[in-house]
């Protein structure tokens, strides 16, 4: 077993933990693009400091869900390559936490956006000033592109 050497090393290697599943799980680059839409429109929205917090926790309340579920699938799968119930069960209570996860910040999503003459309105200042609609379309283009070709190739099981 490793263990690591120093407080750097064991930062490192969070670091990295946290950014490998990035290139290796589609749903986490989904869940990231999503994320950084969110803030963007929460930008113009105008939350205040209290519902940004909640946003910002809501957002790595799912981060950090898809993480324990690569982290769990990964040591289930190291532990057997064969099928086994409890694996499976334990794979499925991973997901279904990423699940809740998303389903909860929808809820809250709901609890502070939901006006819809606001939205309109954030939409339409949005989409008419070129200063704001360009740099948004960019980084729109960009979320797709890293959710598309930010992933590494995996072998099949």
């Amino acid at each position: 077993m490793y263990k690591n050497k120093s407080m750097t090393e064991s930062l490192k290697n969070a670091f990295f933990g946290m950014i490998r599943p990035f290139r290796t799980e589609i749903n986490l680059r989904i869940h990231f693009m999503i994320g950084n839409l969110i803030v963007l429109f929460a930008y113009f929205y105008g939350l205040s400091r209290v519902e940004w917090a909640v946003l910002i926790l809501t957002i790595a309340l799912v981060f950090c869900a898809e993480l324990f579920n690569t982290a769990i699938e990964n040591s289930v799968d190291t532990a057997t390559k064969e099928y086994k119930k409890t694996a499976k069960t334990a794979k499925d209570a991973a997901a279904g936490a990423v699940l809740f996860a998303a389903i909860s910040a929808v809820i809250v999503g709901f609890f502070l956006f939901f006006d819809i003459e606001k939205i309109t309105q954030v939409l339409i200042h949005i989409f008419t000033e070129p200063k704001i609609l360009v740099p948004s379309t960019v980084l729109g283009i960009a979320d797709i592109l890293f959710v598309v070709f930010g992933g590494e190739k995996t072998e099949k099981k």
